[in-house]
């Protein structure tokens, strides 16, 4: 009996086999050209045959998925019954009521009342024993303890805290890092509920410069955050985004808030949260 085609990857498939991939690459396993191409292909990947050929090489500690292979089932003999007996019945009626003058009972009729009695009980379907449901940890931008998740798992990911620019856009609930390729290029990771990293470059802005994320405390952070709608004059207003990045020898905060109505405003600060200036 043939099998199925192979599995087709979901979100959470790529981004474990991305989380493998890293700690490959942490380990000395893949080399830096190597963990980007490996991870392009993983963004990518339409089956889990696909992941699993990025992986195979490597000592890992993670299990991929593996849904166990599904046969197709048989043609279910009974519904085939059930269409033969209806067929006939059909037939019969009409055929014993034109031969005795009556009004030919419509053929749809026939079929709607044989049908009803023969609706196939519904079967709940389980999951295979060997497959592990994978629920990912969602990123929260607004407290201490989320920016530190988001900023360590980044770290973990990418290897290094060292960035262009951090861009969280609060009411999307995703974020941007832009950080240096070994080519001197802008490139962006985005943030939705994994990593993605953008296929396509920038040049870089002569006036942006690095700087190291660690350096900022999400504590403060959150709070600059938290404080924004009563510094603008506004406290109904929403966080709309957050922006961190170091231009022209200014290391600055901008934070951006507006309520329902569209009245807004912005708070810029330090890298330390001193309040540096607040427009509307």
């Amino acid at each position: 009996m043939a099998r199925r085609p192979d599995f087709r990857a979901r979100e959470i498939d790529r981004a474990l086999t991305a989380t493998v991939l890293d700690t490959a690459y942490a380990d000395g396993q893949l080399t830096f050209d190597e963990h980007r191409l490996r991870s392009e292909r993983a963004r990518v990947a339409v089956t889990l045959s696909d992941l699993r050929r990025l992986v195979s090489d490597l000592q890992i500690d993670i299990d991929l998925p593996e849904p166990a292979p599904r046969t197709a089932e048989p043609k279910n003999r009974l519904l085939l019954a059930l269409g033969s007996v209806m067929i006939v019945a059909v037939a019969l009626v009409v055929f014993l009521s034109t031969r005795n003058g009556a009004e030919p009972v419509q053929a749809a009729a026939v079929v709607a009342s044989t049908t009803t009695s023969s609706v196939a009980p519904t079967v709940p379907m389980d999951l295979p024993v060997d497959v592990t449901p994978i629920v990912a940890r969602p990123f929260v931008f607004d407290t201490a303890a989320g920016l530190d998740d988001f900023r360590d798992r980044y770290v973990q990911r990418f290897g290094s805290s060292q960035v262009l620019e951090v861009y969280i856009q609060l009411d999307n609930n995703r974020a941007d890092v832009y950080r240096p390729t070994p080519e001197s290029r802008r490139e962006r990771v985005l943030i939705a509920g994994g990593f993605e990293v953008d296929l396509d470059t920038d040049a870089p802005d002569t006036d942006d410069a690095l700087f190291d994320w660690a350096t900022i405390d999400s504590a403060v952070l959150a709070g600059l955050v938290a404080g924004t709608p009563e510094a603008i004059g506004v406290p109904d207003a929403a966080v709309e985004y957050v922006m961190i990045n170091e231009s022209r020898g200014k290391q600055r905060i901008s934070i951006s808030a507006r309520n329902e109505d569209a009245e807004g405003g912005r708070v810029e600060a330090d890298f330390a949260g001193n309040i540096v200036s607040v427009s509307r």
